[in-house]
């Protein structure tokens, strides 16, 4: 927490000292319901935004007794700085869970209008689901699949350039998110025994990696959008010491309300991992569609085997108020659609952590999501989505087939 308080403090401090050195005069203009704040001679601006959301989930017909109820989702505040045109910082911190944990932190140098390279703690760029605000997300939660391969937010360099046609960024990352540990029951190699679960904690000394996505749009027109996609991740841990040379994937089966890490698996002996992965976008008029698939594959030390894994998801939306979908070149990703939008929207997704060739058994999941969706404001979303999860005998208490229905209320400026 005295950290977060000293960055908060130390982009005050800026704000003030170049606001000051420099005699600005301050105006503030209102822009997509959100104040911002700019010099006259507009070399300067900065806005403060956040977000909450409010879920709720009911479980049912659920072997392992998931708790009904709610919670604050996110609850987040942001910092947004420009300077000079060419320079600009991100500050953005989320206090959910009454915990305190950093999000996006960088500062962004924009070569040209089609261009940046950017330094700090943010997503690697791997994929289109795990890359998008979760702002913008369809579903309450992003797919297991995704949820257990992305990279995640590590701190690191990214280049990324784009035009109306292709998308690219590439980046080297260092720190990673260790875990302290709790012991849970879970398969681990050959035997059955007490597994762990985790809190995160920010490391910096967890090997590096080099991640990368490339996106070709080779129709774009008003009513119709069809975007290729192909992202892969490359991380060495061979040079840390032989106790940290471990790679976990798990997932929450589609939930956050109840932390049950239901898929889980840990390898030990790490050389370096590698994943990659196919995205598909595309949209026809008011009907869109998304999928990925993303494959795994650790290379560990001589004379322990190698172990893969993969998942993949499909999912379909349609506006049935609302107009129509658009594209975001800069982040090669389907628009949110505009308020007063009404939309329904349908997944399924199929991963599996099993890998017999070692008998690493994390479970394998499969499950459907039916979802809507109202763009009530540009800063409320309410959603709504109902969700079928079966788990195989290699999951956390074995074999179960269970229901849930969440609802999110969604603000943000």
């Amino acid at each position: 927490m005295k950290r977060v308080s000293l960055i908060f403090l130390l982009s005050l401090v800026f704000t003030s000292h170049i606001l000051s050195q420099n005699n600005f005069t301050l105006n503030r203009f209102l822009k997509k319901d959100s104040y911002k704040f700019q010099t006259k001679n507009e070399q300067f601006r900065f806005e403060f935004g956040g977000r909450m959301f409010a879920d709720a989930a009911i479980y049912f017909n659920d072997e392992t007794e998931l708790k009904s109820g709610g919670e604050i989702r996110d609850l987040r505040l942001r910092l947004d700085a420009d300077f000079r045109t060419k320079w600009s910082a991100r500050i953005n911190i989320d206090f959910s869970e009454l915990e305190v944990s950093l999000k996006d932190i960088f500062i962004k140098y924009k070569i040209n209008e089609n261009c940046f390279v950017r330094a700090g703690y943010f997503f690697e760029p791997f994929g289109v689901e795990q890359t998008e605000s979760t702002n913008d997300i369809k579903f309450m939660h992003v797919s297991s699949s995704v949820e257990a391969f992305r990279p995640g937010r590590n701190i690191g360099v990214e280049y990324n350039r784009w035009n109306e046609y292709y998308y690219l960024g590439v980046g080297i990352f260092g720190s990673k998110i260790n875990y302290s540990k709790e012991k849970i029951n879970s398969y681990n190699y050959y035997v059955y025994s007490k597994r762990e679960k985790s809190k995160a904690e920010l490391s910096f000394e967890d090997g590096y990696g080099f991640s990368s996505r490339m996106v070709i749009v080779p129709v774009k027109t008003d009513l119709n959008i069809l975007h290729l996609g192909l992202s892969g991740n490359y991380r060495i841990l061979e040079n840390l010491s032989r106790k940290d040379r471990l790679v976990r994937y798990y997932s929450r089966a589609g939930t956050h309300i109840e932390k049950v890490n239901f898929l889980d698996v840990e390898l030990n002996h790490v050389k370096s991992e590698m994943k990659y992965a196919v995205e598909l976008v595309g949209a026809i008029n008011n009907f869109s569609f998304q999928s990925e698939l993303i494959k795994v594959k650790v290379n560990r030390e001589s004379g322990y085997k190698n172990y893969s894994a993969d998942g993949w998801y499909t999912q379909v939306a349609m506006l049935i108020k609302g107009g129509k979908y658009s594209y975001k070149s800069k982040s090669a990703r389907l628009n949110r659609p505009k308020t007063g939008a009404i939309e329904i929207l349908a997944r399924y997704n199929e991963m599996s952590l099993n890998d017999r060739g070692i008998y690493a058994m994390g479970g394998m999941q499969k499950d459907y999501t039916l979802g809507c969706n109202w763009y009530a404001s540009s800063n409320i979303i309410l959603k709504l989505n109902v969700s079928n999860i079966a788990v195989d005998r290699y999951a956390l208490n074995g074999i179960e087939n269970f229901n849930m229905i969440q609802t999110r209320v969604q603000f943000s400026f």
